[in-house]
């Protein structure tokens, strides 16, 4: 009999074990889409175009993506574009699962991980976490660690720039790539100095 009795606690365990996904969808997915507006092979196509182009021709490309996202009315980077940015700049499961889930309580541009252009167009989330319990934090947290595959490289976003300790590396001393005009400690690398 006990053992029924345990068989049949640990499945309604299971059964109402938070899944990550319905946090996602309830809490996080009417501001953050699934996928961004190009997938990986036509982010890194469009780099390249940008990199040959005139100054004439990487003016008119902005506009153009500027309009379409303004179009697409994205409040948030798509969660697909957060997971690998996190990937990379969190190192492992451990530290992203802890800076998720802190983050979401407490956000601030200081201690995040967002590329420049995404704090000037989005600004910072709302602290979506503190009416979330510890269970819905780490599901979502994990879920948004398992679920998307792909890495961020430099190719989608120049070098890194790293906010730690409230000081900044940067790959080449300029933010966003080599083409970058944000001069790293001029307070434009993603944190405040």
């Amino acid at each position: 009999m006990k053992k029924v009795l345990l068989g049949l606690l640990i499945a309604s365990a299971t059964l109402f074990a938070v899944s990550g996904e319905e946090v996602y969808k309830q809490k996080c997915a009417a501001c953050h889409q699934m996928q961004g507006m190009m997938d990986m092979s036509q982010m890194k196509a469009m780099r390249q175009k940008m990199q040959n182009a005139t100054p004439e021709e990487r003016q008119a490309m902005k506009a153009k993506m500027k309009k379409k996202m303004h179009e697409s009315n994205m409040k948030a980077p798509a969660m697909q574009m957060v997971s690998m940015r996190l990937k990379k700049m969190t190192g492992s499961k451990e530290q992203f699962v802890v800076f998720v889930k802190d983050y979401i309580q407490s956000p601030s541009q200081e201690k995040g991980y967002c590329m420049p252009m995404a704090y000037k167009r989005f600004g910072v989330m709302p602290p979506i976490g503190k009416g979330l319990s510890e269970a819905e934090r780490d599901a979502v947290a994990n879920w948004l660690y398992d679920d998307f595959k792909g890495s961020w490289d430099d190719s989608m976003g120049g070098k890194m720039c790293q906010t730690k300790n409230k000081g900044m590396k940067c790959g080449g001393g300029k933010c966003g790539g080599k083409k970058s005009q944000m001069k790293c400690g001029a307070g434009k690398c993603g944190g405040n100095k």
